[in-house]
C-alpha cells in the first residue's frame, strides 16, 4: 500500500489510498476505497449517483457540482472516497475518473490473472 502525503496549512498530513474492493465485498472497515462501476441512477437534490459494479450498489456522495456533472447516467466512472456503511454502502466522493474509454473485458481478465498470481 502506498502512502500519500498532502501539505496543508503548512503541514504534512497522511493520506490512507483507497483500496480498491467490489462493492459487495466492503465491510465498512475499510477508510477509503476504489469502485470502478456505472452510474444507474442520479438524485439532483441531494448530489448523489447509485453506482453498480456488477457485484452491488453504491451511493456516492459528491461534494462539488463539477464532480457530480461528471456521473451521468450509463457512464463507467472510479470513484476513490471515504466508505460508510450501514445497511448500504455510501462513500463520501473525493475523486470521480472518467472511465468510459477502459476496455472493461481486457480489465477484468487482468483482475483475473493477478488474483491468481497472488492466490
Amino acid at each position: 500500500m502506498h502512502e500519500v502525503w498532502i501539505y496543508m496549512e503548512g503541514i504534512w498530513l497522511r493520506r490512507l489510498p483507497g483500496v480498491e474492493r467490489e462493492i459487495a465485498k466492503i465491510t465498512g472497515e475499510e477508510h477509503r476505497v476504489s469502485v470502478l462501476g456505472v452510474v444507474v441512477e442520479r438524485d439532483e437534490i441531494n448530489n448523489s449517483a447509485l453506482i453498480d459494479d456488477g457485484t452491488g450498489r453504491a451511493v456516492a456522495y459528491f461534494s462539488t457540482e463539477q464532480d457530480f456533472n461528471l456521473a451521468r447516467e450509463g457512464k463507467v466512472v472510479r470513484v476513490i472516497g471515504k466508505v460508510r456503511k450501514d445497511e448500504n454502502v455510501e462513500i463520501d466522493v473525493e475523486i470521480i475518473q472518467d472511465m468510459s474509454k477502459l476496455d472493461i473485458g481486457l480489465y477484468e481478465q487482468v483482475k483475473y490473472v493477478i488474483s491468481k498470481i497472488q492466490g
